[in-house]
């Protein structure tokens, strides 16, 4: 009797453990225009090929570091290079307003050019629109993120 309560507990631990994780690390909504209102822009480096067919998600896989140092791994659909890096917007004050990473601005040769380096596997940066160092027009950018919350 014992055994059957202790297993009883354990299963309802693990429970309550796998939803306060899944409420604080997975429960990310889809990006709205709420990101623009803190947004703030990182390097996101993609981790995976393209895979995919209909039946399952298609696209690759990305990680980025944001705010208070935590790293998030994610997927999105896009035109990827495994390997290089891009722009990710993020909502700066809560990361669950949703995030994007834009396919039209490879950042991966302007970093070397800007002395912007890993800091360990992870990039420890972040810039509002208007202090991005590249040479990419920030109304481009500002066009690009509205066009993909549009369509999302």
């Amino acid at each position: 009797m014992k055994s059957k309560r202790g297993l009883l507990l354990i299963i309802i631990i693990c429970s309550i453990g796998w939803i306060i994780y899944f409420l604080k690390y997975k429960a990310i909504s889809p990006p709205t225009a709420l990101i623009l209102k803190n947004a703030k822009y990182t390097v996101g480096e993609i981790t995976s090929d393209y895979y995919g067919d209909r039946a399952r998600n298609k696209g690759n896989d990305f990680r980025f570091k944001y705010e208070k140092g935590f790293i998030r791994n994610a997927h999105q659909d896009g035109e990827f290079i495994n390997g290089r890096k891009y722009l990710v917007i993020y909502d700066s004050l809560n990361i669950r307003n949703g995030f994007l990473i834009l396919d039209k601005f490879d950042i991966t040769d302007s970093l070397s050019k800007y002395h912007i380096y890993k800091n360990y596997d992870y990039y420890d940066v972040g810039w509002s629109l208007l202090k991005i160092p590249f040479q990419y027009d920030k109304s481009d950018i500002d066009y690009e993120v509205k066009m993909n919350l549009v369509s999302e």
